[in-house]
């Protein structure tokens, strides 16, 4: 892929919790595992988009979804891609729309064109699978000390798949399962 061409990423934000989500473990038969919860819960929101070409992971990790936030995440985007062209798959999140948002796609439009998706259709945002694969296998049963420390285990998760499309499976081989099914 030439540096001119167009790049195709799907955008979204999460929310990751000090208290930890929980999914199943082993544990010894007859024992009941226990994870211990860090008393008050603190989020942080993470802006993020995945390049479905190169499996290539953007993130802007802030305290509140609002749009200047946004902007700040576009603005990231723009400069980790340099003069490419951004072709942003996004959902209709009330914040998305601001008039400073507006304002701002307005400016970039030679660069940043955002394809809405329908209301309600998570499945259809392929980053969704990426929240939910980091959540199972880098976030779950594990209390966090600081909203610092939550935010550099998802950070260090991030970065052992990070443009390694190969190793992104969870996201990328729904094509296979739509072959196998005709």
């Amino acid at each position: 892929m030439n540096d001119d061409s167009e790049a195709l990423v799907y955008q979204d934000e999460v929310e990751i919790h000090r208290h930890p989500a929980l999914t199943r473990m082993w544990a010894p038969v007859g024992q009941q595992p226990e994870i211990p919860s860090p008393g008050q819960n603190q989020k942080q929101v993470v802006y993020g988009g995945v390049d479905y070409a190169t499996g290539k992971i953007t993130t802007l990790i802030t305290d509140t979804k609002n749009g200047w936030n946004f902007i700040a995440f576009l603005t990231a985007l723009l400069k980790a891609y340099g003069t490419r062209r951004i072709r942003l798959v996004c959902d209709n999140a009330r914040y998305h729309h601001t008039k400073a948002v507006r304002a701002f796609m307005e400016t970039h439009a030679d660069r940043l064109t955002i394809e809405w998706l329908p209301p309600y259709c998570p499945s259809l945002n392929l980053i969704e699978r990426l929240w939910g694969h980091l959540k199972r296998t880098v976030l779950a049963n594990i209390p966090f000390k600081t909203p610092e420390d939550l935010a550099a285990a998802f950070r260090r998760g991030v970065g052992r798949i990070n443009g390694h499309r190969n190793k992104m499976g969870f996201m990328f081989d729904h094509d296979n399962i739509q072959k196998n099914a005709a």
